[in-house]
């Protein structure tokens, strides 16, 4: 006991260096006010997300400033004290320009500008055909989805009547093919550009980051629309992307993060916690578009009851405590069961190159966020013809035949910086 004691009082009477605790609150209030700042030239329900992930930074760099918060008292180790410096009178080599680590720059080694080049053709010449696929399906011919993009460069596409954009026209195509062509020439230089300094996506993260959005988007979407067509043509599609999204990256990080529980129990975890912040976008966008909040758990309901979805608008606006009870039913047991499933699925999934992992993310979510965001400021009527399902698989495509194609391609050694003494 008097051992232990000793041993006591020797730990405190130990010095100590007082540093900052770590946070990440900076990051997030900066993060808070560019989502604020976007949303102001494209939509403002951005910005209403950019006021609430500002406030929750500030609130918490707040709280590192409090007495007795945000800073540590860490033991120094005596043992790791620096040697006393030994003088050596020879002399060192300097370092001239062009040598090996003068002025090094980061990455050291980069793809060439042909790879972007390459990887934004390869991944254009792929990525109409989920839109043309779009179009023979849904009857509107070839030559409507060419003619819708065309309307993202010019103005007035969007007054034209359907029939008018299912007909062949020059004009549109040649518009079409020039905005296809620079976006793709863009997007892949993009991707040369950032495929080096990407890290290394945890392969639940990767996994439940695309899982989601896209396999569960894609049933969704095609069950609707056989079963209930009308609740299908209610629901903002991009919204709803995202809000999988957000449940996949949060489930799957619970999971991570719960690694030595059983999988089972991980992913109910995971799953329930990722359904509570999953109706975060789908509300937000019901009250940017002056729908009230009830209107997106009235549709959740109207899923499974096909008489609600033919109601008038005002009624789905309002509460209604039974549909609510079933929005709520199928919303846990559909968070808790696909939460298992990530739990006992990931771990024995194979694992995702990081660079098809972000190529199939950053591409689709991106991209069509910002389309959304600016084709609701400048052509709204273009916005709601847009088939946005359709659109995220072709954004998905493009990116992992971009992604492809670029990390195929040569590294080239970047020159180190400055000019070397001689």
């Amino acid at each position: 006991m008097a051992d232990e004691l000793e041993h006591a009082a020797g730990e405190s009477a130990r010095p100590t260096v007082e540093l900052p605790a770590p946070t990440a609150a900076p990051m997030v209030l900066c993060l808070g006010l560019a989502l604020a700042a976007a949303g102001l030239a494209t939509n403002r329900s951005l910005s209403i997300v950019g006021g609430v992930v500002f406030a929750i930074g500030l609130g918490r760099w707040i709280a590192c400033l409090l007495p007795g918060r945000g800073h540590l008292h860490e033991p120094v180790d005596e043992s790791a004290r620096p040697a006393p410096i030994v003088a050596q009178p020879e002399r060192v080599k300097r370092l001239a320009a062009g040598m090996p680590g003068y002025r090094l720059r980061l990455p050291e080694q980069v793809h060439p500008i042909s790879a972007g080049v390459k990887g934004g053709l390869v991944g254009g010449l792929v990525m109409p055909l989920p839109a043309l696929t779009y179009g023979v399906l849904s009857g509107h011919g070839l030559w409507y989805p060419v003619n819708l993009l065309a309307g993202m460069a010019l103005p007035g596409v969007g007054d034209m009547t359907v029939a008018e954009l299912e007909k062949f026209n020059a004009t549109l195509l040649v518009f079409a093919i020039l905005t296809h062509v620079v976006v793709s020439l863009i997007a892949g230089l993009v991707y040369g550009v950032l495929m080096p300094t990407l890290p290394e996506l945890p392969k639940p993260l990767a996994w439940g980051g695309l899982l989601m959005p896209l396999l569960w988007t894609g049933v969704s979407f095609s069950m609707l629309r056989l079963v209930n067509p009308i609740v299908s043509a209610d629901i903002s599609w991009p919204w709803f992307v995202v809000s999988q999204f957000l449940y996949g990256v949060v489930s799957a990080a619970v999971v991570l993060a719960l690694h030595d529980r059983s999988p089972t129990v991980a992913g109910l975890k995971g799953g329930l916690i990722g359904g509570l912040v999953m109706p975060t976008p789908a509300i937000l966008w019901s009250l940017s578009a002056h729908h009230g909040v009830w209107y997106p758990a009235n549709l959740l309901a109207a899923m499974v009851s096909p008489g609600m979805a033919e109601l008038p608008l005002k009624e789905l606006e309002q509460f209604h405590a039974d549909w609510l009870v079933i929005a709520l039913a199928m919303h846990v047991v559909l968070s808790a069961a696909f939460g298992a499933a990530y739990g006992i699925v990931l771990p024995r999934l194979w694992t995702i190159p990081a660079s098809l992992a972000w190529g199939g993310l950053v591409m689709p979510l991106l991209w069509m966020a910002s389309s959304y965001g600016l084709m609701g400021v400048v052509n709204p009527a273009l916005q709601q013809r847009v088939d946005w399902p359709w659109f995220v698989l072709s954004q998905f495509i493009f990116g992992v035949a971009a992604a492809m194609v670029v990390v195929r391609s040569e590294m080239v050694h970047i020159a180190p910086a400055g000019s070397g003494e001689e």
